[in-house]
C-alpha cells in the first residue's frame, strides 16, 4: 500500500513531467525553421529570378492580357541578331513587364516571387528561328508622377549565365522620349524606340 503523502508525491511529479512534455521546442517547432523563403519576393532580387516562374513551354509569341483588360491594345514585334546584327538568334528568352493603364504596376493577387513586384502584366517568349518575336498586350501607361516615359522593361536570357535588360521599349509619340531621354540611354539592344 502507497503511503499517502507518497501518492501525493507521485501525483505532483506525474502532472510535472506531463506538463513539461507539451512545452514546444524552441528549436525544432518555430515555424520559422520548416518555412523556406523565397529569395525571388524581394524587389531588388536577382535578375534570374524574371524567369523563376516561366512555364515550361513556350513560344515566339507572348499573350500578356485577355480581351478583358483595361487599355489600348499593342503588338510589338521584333527579330533578336546576334553580336554581328545579322545572324538571326533563335531560342532568345524574353520577359517583359509592363504598368496598367493607369501607370501602376497592378496586381491581381497570385502573383508569386518577383511578380509580386512586376504586377500581373508580364510574360515569356522565345524567339524562333528567324530570331521573331511578338508581345501582344496593352499600352502601358506612364507612372503617375510622369517622371519617366510609358515603357516595357524586356529582360533577355540567352542561357542561366547570361541574363540582361536592354533598352525599355518606349513611344516615339511620348512627349517624355525626348532627345534628353535619348542621351541618357546606355544600355545595349538599339534605342528600343517604338512607333505606334
Amino acid at each position: 500500500m502507497i503511503k499517502p503523502n507518497l501518492y501525493i508525491l507521485l501525483l505532483i511529479s506525474l502532472f510535472i513531467t506531463s506538463c513539461a512534455q507539451t512545452q514546444p521546442n524552441k528549436e525544432t517547432d518555430s515555424p520559422q525553421s520548416t518555412i523556406e523563403q523565397d529569395h525571388c519576393d524581394n524587389p531588388d532580387a536577382s535578375i534570374s529570378c524574371c524567369f523563376a516562374n516561366m512555364p515550361a513551354q513556350l513560344n515566339n509569341i507572348m499573350q500578356i492580357v485577355d480581351e478583358n483588360e483595361p487599355g489600348e491594345k499593342l503588338a510589338i514585334s521584333g527579330r533578336i541578331f546576334q553580336k554581328d546584327g545579322v545572324t538571326p538568334y533563335p531560342n532568345v528568352t524574353m520577359y517583359v513587364y509592363h504598368t496598367d493603364s493607369k501607370g501602376y504596376y497592378s496586381k491581381k493577387g497570385n502573383e508569386t516571387g518577383v511578380q509580386k513586384w512586376h504586377g500581373h502584366l508580364h510574360g515569356w517568349c522565345k524567339t524562333d528561328s528567324t530570331g521573331y518575336y511578338e508581345i501582344r498586350t496593352i499600352k502601358p501607361a506612364p507612372y503617375p508622377d510622369n517622371s519617366m516615359p510609358a515603357h516595357i522593361h524586356p529582360v533577355i536570357m540567352l542561357n542561366p549565365e547570361q541574363i540582361f535588360y536592354i533598352n525599355d521599349f518606349v513611344f516615339s509619340d511620348d512627349p517624355r522620349v525626348d532627345d534628353k531621354y535619348l542621351a541618357s540611354l546606355t544600355y545595349d539592344g538599339g534605342n528600343g524606340v517604338v512607333s505606334l
